[in-house]
């Protein structure tokens, strides 16, 4: 594991891990015996900005069927992967490069009763640990910031795709302009560790690595509506803070405003595999 790898690791358990997968055990008990239904666990397993909005509305961009493989790459605590699996029937596999959100994410499906559909694996995504050809759909959420070789990671996933078969991506962009984004932001204390791309960068790499762009949007607009509701409203229920700790109520606005003043956006779109 090279330096940069591990800097992002830290980043994500704070402590380094050792306790991110007790606070969510610890969560689950307060929850009772039992089957946890998705929409519970959903302020906390969903780790991008519109949380189960933006992974249904991905999900309905991508017209997911019944049965798919599917990659969930960089599947963090499994939100997503979870409901393709239970809302669609896919089968997920999820590859994510902290160990301590692979295992909540293990965690939470067993207790969300799909754990049968999914298996996460602790792996880097620009190496991926999967044979060419395997995957109906590769699922990218909150990713690519983190990825400095952004080539190399669209490269990939064009791997393991079928000929014909899709990539679904949303992600945060930079935007040229006077403002620079404010830090510490969710996926990086500092621009040490997060690699942004322009809308128009990130569409550039991903049909230069054999892939043909069929929707893109701009969805920043509703990350904004959002932004407002979740930041005046008193946390209801698990959410991230149980694994990012107090950290996030300095993060998240953070983010907020370097959206509303113009030097991030959110990029929501999917390409085909040719």
């Amino acid at each position: 594991m090279n330096e940069m790898t591990n800097d992002v690791r830290v980043h994500y358990t704070g402590d380094g891990g050792s306790n991110v997968a007790d606070r969510v055990r610890s969560l689950l008990e307060t929850l009772g015996p039992g089957r946890v239904p998705l929409e519970r666990l959903a302020a906390l397993d969903h780790f991008h900005v519109r949380g189960a909005d933006a992974t249904a509305e991905l999900a309905k961009l991508a017209g997911v069927q019944a049965g798919w493989t599917v990659l969930d790459a960089g599947s963090g605590l499994g939100g997503p992967s979870r409901h393709l699996a239970e809302r669609y029937g896919c089968h997920v596999e999820g590859v994510d490069l902290t160990p301590a959100f692979v295992e909540v994410a293990e965690l939470l499906s067993e207790r969300a009763k799909v754990a049968d559909r999914l298996s996460y694996t602790v792996g880097d995504v620009t190496a991926l640990p999967f044979e060419a050809a395997r995957f109906d759909l590769v699922w990218c959420e909150h990713v690519a910031m983190n990825i400095a070789d952004r080539p190399k990671l669209y490269r990939e996933f064009r791997r393991v795709l079928k000929p014909g078969g899709l990539l679904a991506f949303y992600d945060v962009v930079s935007i040229d302009g006077p403002a620079a984004p404010l830090y510490p932001l969710p996926w990086s204390e500092t621009p040490a560790t997060s690699f942004l791309l322009t809308r128009e960068a990130t569409l550039d790499a991903i049909g230069a690595s054999g892939f043909v762009t069929q929707a893109e949007r701009d969805a920043s607009q509703e990350a904004l509506g959002w932004f407002q509701r979740i930041i005046q409203a008193a946390p209801q229920g698990p959410n991230l803070s149980v694994v990012m700790g107090p950290r996030m109520a300095v993060m998240a606005p953070n983010l907020a405003r370097s959206v509303r003043e113009g030097s991030l956006g959110l990029l929501m779109g999917l390409a085909l595999a040719i």
